[in-house]
């Protein structure tokens, strides 16, 4: 094989070796997952923080790796690179107006998805079981912890829906979901009645609600006679869930929405607990500030100048410049005003265009999944869950996909 490059012969074993190091970025990728998630163990039973440092040295190697793989990918994924390209640009750039005012690590976390999407989508090598056995390991892992450890990291914090590990359920369902999408291919349908348990156990409004749209919108199309009945079947289950109360939570939530409009989030910030669970009606209020939260954050975006309304106001500034000090709770809205409307622009044609890509029902749903879930949550900075959705996203939208299985 000819070097043009150094004008001599490559030989076969050189050869070889390369395009082993290729096949390899599934088996490497999911086993320093493993490798991660230990040290996040570890770190949350002891408290050590040598632990955290040294896990996230390995989220940076895993990065390094996504990003070799990018600069050594074939033509195919040019396309995709030039979405890399354009988050980099204008991720630098907002780092750049925003100096003094911009986490790195945070626009590092935004820019590897798609590092590891170009990465996977370069390398679609066949299925490896060494893979399938990483993601039983990464599914046990936190289920482990909660039956024999407590965190003593959010000891202290304000987190009063800690799972295992994880800051809240919601995080949790996330990752669970993550590993489900990367097993689609080996389970099929039966990822989404596992999904339905995950949503279940995790007994949340925002997974649960997300996993019906995902399932229904991919289930009623095309349309068929049996999407007719599905829907019939589907209304007699409302009625009964909102019969028996199911629905109770997601009835006050929209209560407490409406409230939002007649109340300044200045004015929300004033008020005790007390006086908003008066208020409301209701003790969970986690619908009613989340509203406030993004009409604050609205309102401080859009008096922006031009290099703001362009670049945003810096990636992780959301809890110090808004009345309540939290992060956004809504990943498109985050991306927008702490990153820009150049970067909210490429980030929505990327990761809506890999849905439209996506040829499997039960891959596509579950990446549906998390694109509904991007609206009430903070999720890209779950590095194992984002690194699997679009490592695997990338996996299954390559053109060589089908060849490789």
């Amino acid at each position: 094989m000819k070097d043009l490059a150094l004008g001599r012969e490559e030989t076969p074993h050189l050869a070889s070796t390369a395009m082993a190091v290729q096949s390899r970025f599934f088996v490497v990728t999911c086993f320093g997952l493993v490798f991660l998630n230990c040290l996040t163990f570890a770190y949350h039973f002891t408290g050590s923080t040598i632990f955290n440092v040294l896990s996230n040295s390995t989220s940076l190697l895993l990065i390094s790796w996504s990003a070799y793989h990018v600069l050594t990918a074939k033509e195919s994924s040019g396309f995709y690179k030039v979405f890399l390209m354009l988050a980099c640009i204008f991720t630098g750039a907002s780092y750049l107006v925003n100096f003094g005012s911009f986490e790195l690590s945070d626009g590092l976390k935004l820019v590897s998805i798609y590092s590891f999407y170009v990465a996977g989508r370069s390398t679609p090598e066949q299925l490896h079981r060494f893979e399938k056995r990483c993601i039983y390991v990464l599914a046990a892992l936190p289920l482990l912890f909660k039956v024999v450890g407590q965190t003593k990291v959010y000891i202290g914090i304000e987190y009063p829906d800690v799972f295992s590990y994880f800051p809240n359920t919601n995080t949790a369902a996330l990752y669970f979901s993550a590993l489900f999408f990367a097993l689609s291919p080996w389970l099929g349908s039966k990822v989404l009645i596992a999904q339905f348990v995950n949503a279940a156990i995790m007994n949340r409004v925002g997974p649960a609600l997300a996993t019906i749209v995902a399932v229904g919108l991919w289930s009623f199309f095309p349309l068929r006679p049996q999407v007719f009945v599905a829907l019939f079947l589907l209304a007699i289950a409302s009625f009964g869930a909102y019969a028996v109360g199911a629905l109770d939570r997601l009835i006050t939530g929209l209560n407490a929405i409406a409230l939002i409009w007649s109340l300044d989030p200045g004015t929300v910030a004033r008020m005790s607990t007390k006086q908003l669970i008066d208020l409301t009606g209701t003790t969970d209020m986690s619908a009613f500030f989340r509203i406030t939260h993004w009409t604050n954050i609205w309102q401080i975006y859009s008096s922006l100048g031009i290099g703001g309304i362009l670049f945003g106001y810096g990636a992780s500034q959301t809890g110090i410049l808004t009345v309540l000090p939290l992060p956004p709770h809504n990943d498109y809205l985050r991306v927008l005003a702490e990153y820009g409307l150049l970067n909210a622009m490429v980030f929505i044609v990327f990761v809506f265009g890999i849905m439209f890509s996506l040829k499997e029902r039960a891959a596509k749903t579950m990446y549906t999944v998390l694109l509904i879930y991007f609206l009430s949550e903070n999720l890209i900075d779950n590095f194992t869950s984002m690194t699997l959705f679009f490592s695997y996203a990338g996996r299954f939208t390559s053109p060589k996909w089908s060849m490789a299985r």
